[in-house]
């Protein structure tokens, strides 16, 4: 599907595809693209009984749609669907006490990558109280205050931004620490910065909800075990990342368990925004990030969420698909009987 935002651009990439099958000699119709209201289209496609698995990025609505008229059909068919992120960063007090002025940036600088329009970008900032985290939280309210505001991709992304942004402000116990200045223009979003305390942030599951833009929630822990429960809460993120010192780390071994157990790509030191298309990228966590958290929507195991396994039983040699053949036809690297088998090769 081409996104209504970008038609122009969809259909020259869409050509180069369809040059690139023909190049590789793969079928006709291996790659086709369709230009149309994306969430009539996408239903109509849902339905369509010759589809057999479904890829998608967008909003947690626009998926959970996609999930529920494909279970619907009379034999149901898998979506992957990349939706909503917090990507919660964890700060550790050793970090904040050695570099607290250099976090403050970077995490300026990531909140507000692409117009904070980065489905790993960190909304979710979680630190132990102390004069160390009191210091950089108000360093980086001071950043966010005097960042630029930014176009974002469409009108109708910005009119959500504001939306989630005036919707958190109401929020009970929940404050507004800093907030960029805006020149009125049409489509600019502001960086915004919120705070509040773990015990409402616990109580109130719609502080979860991402705010598709450069915006950031800071939540106050009394203590570390506060900060558990915090984390322990969390639901399923693309990333979550920790930043710390050796001692830190050694200290909050379980930390990383803990975050294991939410998040498809752990991060240490570094900021989460960015996916570099690798043999290595998981770009998947478990739901909301993504509808079946055992895939990743970027990088070379992303194939696999089209393949499905199928056993050939007391097959003829001549009979099987060549992959299988003894003489392996292909040079494969395989396993044969549980082992590698290279010898073709």
């Amino acid at each position: 599907m081409a996104h209504h935002a970008h038609c122009g651009t969809a259909e020259i990439m869409g050509g180069l595809i369809v040059d690139a099958v023909r190049a590789c000699n793969l079928p006709e119709g291996t790659f086709s693209l369709l230009i149309g209201q994306g969430r009539i289209v996408g239903q109509q496609l849902a339905k369509h009984p010759a589809l057999r698995a479904i890829g998608f990025t967008g909003s947690r609505l626009g998926g959970r749609a996609l999930m529920d008229t494909a279970a619907a059909r009379p034999s149901p068919i898998p979506v992957y669907a990349e939706m909503s992120s917090v990507n919660p960063v964890v700060l550790l007090p050793g970090a904040l006490a050695a570099r607290g002025e250099g976090l403050a940036t970077g995490m300026l600088g990531s909140c507000t990558l692409g117009v904070g329009q980065f489905c790993t970008q960190p909304g979710l900032l979680i630190l132990e109280r102390s004069a160390e985290a009191e210091t950089f939280v108000a360093r980086l309210s001071t950043l966010f205050a005097e960042a630029a505001e930014g176009v974002m991709l469409t009108s109708g992304i910005h009119h959500a931004y504001v939306n989630g942004l005036v919707a958190r402000a109401a929020q009970k116990n929940v404050r507004v620490l800093a907030q960029a200045k805006t020149s009125g223009e049409p489509n600019r979003a502001t960086p915004t910065l919120f705070a509040t305390e773990a015990a409402v942030f616990l109580a109130n599951d719609s502080l979860q909800e991402e705010i598709f833009g450069p915006s950031s929630l800071v939540v106050w822990c009394a203590h570390r075990e506060e900060r558990d429960r915090v984390v322990t809460a969390l639901h399923g993120s693309l990333t979550a990342t920790i930043h710390g010192t050796d001692d830190d780390l050694n200290k909050n071994k379980e930390l990383v368990a803990q975050l294991e157990a939410i998040a498809g790509r752990l991060v240490i030191n570094g900021f989460p925004t960015g996916v570099e298309v690798s043999h290595a990228i998981v770009h998947g966590g478990p739901y909301p990030s993504l509808s079946d958290g055992r895939s990743t929507s970027v990088g070379s195991n992303a194939i696999y969420r089209f393949t499905r396994l199928v056993c050939y039983q007391n097959f003829p040699d001549a009979q099987l698909p060549a992959e299988l053949q003894n003489a392996n036809p292909l040079g494969l690297s395989r396993l044969v009987n549980g082992s590698r088998s290279d010898a073709a090769l």
